[in-house]
């Protein structure tokens, strides 16, 4: 029997299953297991920002968040980090720019470890 796949089905088919899918997903998950996800995507839509626009977007979430309280968070985040100046502070910028340079570093490995052979 031949199997199928997503091209088999229309766009609203497509559409439906994945509605039935992410139902069944989430109603499966343990509440721990909803937190732990959640916890994982909000990580990377807020401290996985690049770029102004996307940094502009998570400001804006969190002052939403926070809303009058924001200034105390402020004022919080500041004492904490002045306190421990120790703690390297890194641009977001940076960050990425270490990410992507341990990615090609590992990518010249895999391709060194081939040429080898």
């Amino acid at each position: 029997m031949e199997e199928l796949n997503y091209k088999d089905l229309s766009e609203n088919e497509l559409d439906s299953l994945k509605d039935m899918y992410i139902s069944s997903r989430v109603n499966d998950m343990t509440e721990s297991d909803l937190r732990k996800f959640v916890k994982e995507i909000i990580v990377d839509q807020i401290k996985g920002t690049v770029g102004n626009a996307e940094e502009k977007e998570a400001w804006e979430e969190i002052k939403e968040h926070f809303s009058d309280d924001l200034s105390k968070k402020i004022l919080e985040v500041k004492e904490k980090c002045n306190k421990n100046p120790k703690v390297e502070q890194k641009s977001q910028e940076e960050i990425e720019f270490d990410r992507r340079l341990g990615l090609l570093k590992q990518q010249q490995d895999e391709e060194s470890s081939k040429d080898m052979w």
